[in-house]
């Protein structure tokens, strides 16, 4: 991961920090929340905004959230570990 520690993001997701990050040209942001004891792991597409590409999982753990997330095909059908190596983490 480019400009940041790849465990220190995965870390993050446990815990629901928003985090904003590029991988080739699109800037995408992902965060996680509680509600009704069930965890939320969200990722939308904010630029270029494609209506569509946004991606939500909700299960009774965050560990489920962040393994369902790291192993989907969400970025151009590369998982987050074979992609993250492109990836750039970034600010707002």
């Amino acid at each position: 991961m480019i400009n940041g520690n790849v465990n220190e993001f995965v870390d993050a997701l446990y815990y629901g920090t928003e985090n904003v990050f590029v991988f080739r040209r699109y800037k995408f942001m992902i965060q996680g929340w509680w509600k009704n004891d069930k965890y939320t792991l969200y990722m939308q597409l904010w630029e270029p905004p494609v209506e569509g590409h946004d991606w939500e999982y909700t299960a009774p753990t965050p560990a489920e959230c962040v393994d369902k997330f790291l192993h989907a095909s969400l970025f151009d059908g590369k998982t987050f570990w074979e992609a993250e190596q492109e990836m750039e983490w970034v600010d707002c």
